[in-house]
């Protein structure tokens, strides 16, 4: 039987997994300390210097998370124009789960997944939007439900834990993975320094690609399902090559030397400063724009001017080069090097290059065989995060 995804039946269904647990308030909107959970109410009780509903100062106020790349659930509502399959939903009455939605990821039914996260470059204006017809917020935006787990049903393995929920009774922080950490940096390179004394005690960097990630280039060429088995890496390169954060985290040659060959063929080398060739040849000229677009965002010898914490993984295998037989539409054969298995050891050790040429301190921790969403969850992590938040 035909079956089409956005259906009242169905976005009815999709409604009950993604019921807030706050259910007599409206997701997406802000009400005064609702991100405290009890166990965070119990913490702030027992530290009365922490509250939630205190004022910023350096001693209180509240933290800032904002995770990496698909690390906190999307949801969507459709009226588009036209659609890539018979099978997909065309308009919706309400917002369904867009991530993380196992069903929505299933043969064909990609597809029309695929068409509604995707984003659209416009290469005359240098702005990226979604596709025409689909509105997508993140639930509950405030509160930290959609971090901790990615499917709404909460039938996969959350990514929090439930101390990690009592950590947001602390003192006001930056704590950002992946994607996030150098685009803090951007942002506060470009705030003044009497902004960043009033509003950041610290900022917590976990997993910091500072410089880069090598892993990206593998990305662009044949898109890698990051170990999802019933995502193909060719069907879902098309949304990760739209998203202009992929080619910002490109290697950069203030970590890496200009002649380290990243991939290998049979007919040609790229190294970084061929990402232009790299381009054209992968058939994405957009991805060259997109690059030059994003790449001076962040000044390697800029400091941030905020108190810096660096925590890092280190003794897992992560993709360092990579050699495809069949250039780009194969999967290649890696080369790995030392990391957290996503982000290179060198790029998140960039963080060293600020030491002294700021008055703030600025530290580093590393994770030793700690995989990249692993230290979420990790003791040391999470120690190391109270530490910050609540003193020795």
């Amino acid at each position: 039987m035909n079956r089409r995804y956005g259906t009242r039946e169905e976005s009815a269904r999709l409604q009950r997994h993604t019921q807030s647990p706050f259910p007599n308030r409206t997701p997406g909107t802000w009400e005064k300390g609702t991100w405290s959970s009890e166990p965070a109410r119990k913490l702030a009780d027992s530290h009365p210097h922490f509250s939630p509903w205190k004022p910023a100062t350096k001693a209180a106020g509240a933290p800032a998370a904002v995770p990496g790349d698909l690390g906190n659930q999307l949801e969507a509502k459709l009226d588009k124009p036209t659609v890539v399959h018979y099978l997909c939903s065309k308009r919706t009455d309400s917002y369904f789960t867009l991530w993380l939605n196992l069903e929505l990821l299933l043969p064909v039914i990609i597809d029309c997944w695929i068409d509604n996260i995707r984003l659209v470059y416009n290469r005359t204006s240098r702005t990226t939007q979604f596709p025409d017809g689909v509105d997508v917020r993140v639930p509950g935006f405030g509160k930290t439900f959609s971090l901790e787990f990615l499917d709404p049903s909460k039938s996969s393995v959350p990514i929090s834990t439930p101390w990690w929920r009592t950590l947001w009774a602390g003192a006001t922080h930056e704590v950002r993975t992946c994607g996030g950490p150098p685009m803090t940096g951007a942002e506060l390179q470009q705030q003044p320094q009497a902004w960043k004394d009033k509003y950041i005690h610290a900022f917590v960097a976990l997993g910091p690609p500072w410089g880069g990630v090598a892993k990206t280039l593998r990305v662009l060429a044949s898109g890698d399902n990051n170990r999802i088995p019933v995502i193909g890496p060719l069907k879902i390169r098309e949304q990760q090559r739209s998203a202009v954060s992929t080619s910002w985290l490109l290697p950069y040659n203030y970590t890496w030397s200009p002649k380290k060959v990243f991939v290998h063929t049979p007919t040609a080398n790229y190294t970084l400063q061929d990402y232009r060739r790299f381009f054209q040849d992968i058939g994405f000229e957009d991805g060259w724009l997109m690059r030059q677009d994003t790449e001076g965002l962040v000044e390697a010898m800029v400091p941030p001017g905020v108190r810096l914490h660096c925590l890092y993984g280190t003794g897992v295998p992560t993709p360092d080069s990579f050699y495809y037989e069949s250039f780009p539409d194969r999967d290649p054969k890696i080369c790995f090097g030392d990391g957290d298995g996503t982000v290179n050891l060198q790029s998140a050790l960039q963080c060293q290059a600020w030491r002294g040429r700021q008055e703030q301190k600025v530290s580093l921790q590393a994770l030793p065989g700690t995989e990249h969403i692993a230290m979420l969850a990790n003791a040391t992590t999470l120690a190391y995060l109270k530490r910050v938040l609540l003193g020795p």
